[in-house]
């Protein structure tokens, strides 16, 4: 198996045996409760999703969500507003952020606890773009398919405009809140401001060693951060890409092959300084965990047409996971984005409703 998730107490203890990889963090490093992820197009991010939602659920966290849909209008600048009260806490602050919204820092904080780390997630652009042009069919709104496209001449495709005023060029750079035309002086001071707000940027190419370094920011286990790929295209309905049109892409998209590459750099680097052996092991042991996990939680892939809608993609292009197992944490894992989402709305719902119920009893604070 390649792609996978989480793992039952009895399957953590056995690969432990088995591989000196600590799967537990030392007690002398709290878990950290407060999250804040910026969720990217088409970057693997609901991948990480999975992987916070699962968490808050177990640790009855509370999230960031909205009344109707998965995201807080990502084709505009977040504003806090944007979250019903229904679904805010008694103090506006939530623990987990993990839906789509387009990033406004200062905003963004109003809704965060002062603690949160701050992550995020980067791909290779044109890898990026050729899945956004494909599983939005954005190919049908501009009536080119992609190889018709990038034989545009340079500054028409940078001016062509963004599908439902959200998705196009530069989408990592629009996504994290800045134009996508930027200058060459803002664009550097964008990548530093980025650089200086995120604890950490995953990469969707090396996101195994991103679980891992996510794992240790937040002082969970690895248990924790085994997950199945989510919401990803079979090879079937990937469109491959010629040399020329990749590099025509990555013309199109220079802004974020600049964002894209100073990340790589920067994650390169923290695996070195972590330990290229023992990231190997922690690597390797994930791996064990994640196909194990597929195996003792009855897991198998569904292609094509889903029967199960709680574990139905929004998309039949992607593929997707199945259980008939009964056990809570075998099923998140296979949740959809959808499930997940509404099974934390009717929690939340249903908590705080009771919350101002029981300070209606006790009567005004004197």
């Amino acid at each position: 198996m390649n792609n996978d998730s989480l793992s039952p107490t009895s399957v953590l203890t056995s690969v432990e045996e088995a591989d000196p990889t600590p799967l537990e963090m030392s007690s002398t490093c709290p878990p950290q409760r407060h999250v804040m992820f910026l969720k990217t197009h088409k970057c693997g991010s609901s991948t990480v999703q999975n992987v916070l939602f699962r968490y808050g659920l177990t640790q009855n966290l509370s999230f960031a969500l909205p009344l109707v849909g998965s995201s807080l209008k990502s084709n505009e600048k977040f504003m806090t507003s944007m979250i019903p009260e229904s679904l805010l806490p008694p103090d506006g602050k939530v623990d987990i952020f993990a839906v789509h919204s387009r990033l406004n820092a200062e905003e963004h904080r109003r809704v965060l606890a002062e603690d949160a780390k701050w992550v995020t997630i980067v791909r290779e652009p044109a890898s990026l773009f050729e899945s956004l042009y494909t599983y939005y069919g954005i190919g049908r709104w501009y009536k080119l398919d992609l190889t018709e496209l990038t034989n545009f001449p340079m500054e028409k495709l940078r001016a062509l405009p963004r599908f439902g005023k959200t998705l196009g060029n530069n989408q990592m750079l629009f996504d994290l809140g800045f134009d996508a035309d930027l200058s060459e002086a803002q664009l550097r001071q964008a990548i530093e401001e980025l650089d200086s707000l995120f604890d950490l940027v995953m990469v969707a190419e090396r996101m195994d060693e991103s679980l891992v370094l996510l794992r240790h920011l937040l002082c969970w286990s690895l248990h924790d951060v085994v997950v199945f790929t989510k919401n990803a295209r079979g090879e079937g309905a990937r469109t491959a890409l010629d040399a020329h049109t990749r590099q025509r892409l990555r013309e199109m998209n220079d802004a974020d092959v600049r964002l894209y590459e100073h990340f790589l750099a920067k994650h390169r680097r923290a695996v070195l300084a972590f330990g290229a052996r023992r990231m190997a092991r922690e690597v390797a042991a994930l791996r064990k965990l994640r196909d194990r996990s597929f195996e003792d939680c009855g897991v198998f892939r569904v292609e094509g047409h889903n029967p199960f809608p709680k574990f139905r993609e929004y998309s039949g292009l992607v593929g997707a996971y199945a259980t008939a197992s009964e056990d809570e944490q075998c099923q998140r894992l296979v949740f959809s984005e959808e499930a997940l989402l509404d099974e934390a709305k009717q929690r939340q719902l249903s908590l705080f409703e009771d919350v101002g119920r029981a300070r209606q009893r006790s009567g005004p604070d004197v």
